[in-house]
């Protein structure tokens, strides 16, 4: 079912609930949007405010689900050139954003889907894209490694010029941290942190790691190559190293001052940069 307003879906409710309702103020913090029950009365009976549509169940065990869409008409403006052009509608995960934001009174008590609707709502444009989006960083905060589709997925979101994107590459990095993770040297998250941050995605064979202390690897999240004379003459600049003892160690990545992955001996010690931190690594 589709209607233009707000006011039309819940008129529409009302000829569909069978009982008075008012809102579960549990139930609506645990799930992150409004939920509309009886106090008393059947408790899978319900109504969903979902933003875009009025999700209603009902029956004896909310088996009977109704959609009530609302599709506003979008005015149309006249541009410059005398085209005329509708305003583009938000997706489902931005309006839901909106909506926590100018209704929260206390932004210390949101669940944790609010916090990440209100940081990443934007970019899903559709229910079933925030619901993945959602679970996959859901999993990697529990431990739970992301599959090759999961993270292909959690990479290719927001990007908008695929002529530097290669999903194939992406799931070339996903394999090279999986094997990381599998040796207990990075974690869940900080996998899910190469596909969110856009680590790497275009240089799997940047994705190496040493290990700086017993049970501690420290692994590259820096792709961008430089000779070995300029990463002489930054080790030099940073940490005063004598340049003409510096050895650099494999390929040197310096992607900005504060973002670098170098590692060097001098002085039959072997040392490791890594965004704007020196360590003393092992192997």
């Amino acid at each position: 079912m589709k209607v233009a307003t707000i006011q039309d879906a819940w008129k529409e409710v009302n000829k569909i609930f069978p009982t008075d309702y008012e809102k579960d103020e549990d139930s609506s913090r645990r799930a992150g949007y409004d939920i509309y029950r009886h106090p008393t009365l059947n408790y899978y009976n319900r109504i969903c405010d979902l933003g875009c549509r009025l999700e209603v169940l009902t029956g004896e065990y909310g088996e009977t689900v109704t959609n009530i869409w609302i599709e506003e008409e979008v005015a149309e403006e006249s541009n410059e050139s005398g085209t005329e052009n509708a305003a583009a509608l938000p997706g489902y995960g931005e309006m839901l954003a909106e909506k926590i934001r100018t209704t929260t009174t206390d932004f210390s008590k949101i669940t944790d889907f609010e916090k990440f609707l209100l940081d990443r709502g934007w970019a899903f444009k559709t229910e079933e894209a925030l619901r993945a989006g959602y679970d996959r960083a859901w999993k990697c905060s529990r431990g739970i490694l992301l599959t090759e589709d999961e993270f292909a997925a959690e990479a290719g979101m927001g990007i908008s010029d695929f002529s530097q994107w290669s999903e194939d590459t992406a799931r070339e990095v996903y394999n090279a941290l999986a094997e990381f993770a599998k040796a207990g040297k990075i974690t869940a998250s900080e996998v899910y942190r190469y596909a969110y941050h856009k680590w790497c995605l275009r240089k799997p064979e940047a994705i190496v790691a040493y290990q700086e202390g017993r049970d501690k690897w420290i692994v590259n999240n820096c792709d961008t190559e430089i000779s070995e004379d300029e990463a002489k003459v930054a080790v030099n600049s940073e940490w005063g190293f004598e340049a003409s003892r510096i050895k650099i160690i494999g390929t040197p990545y310096y992607d900005a001052t504060d973002w670098q992955f170098i590692r060097f001996d001098c002085a039959h010690m072997t040392w490791l940069w890594k965004n704007g931190n020196l360590y003393q690594v092992y192997a």
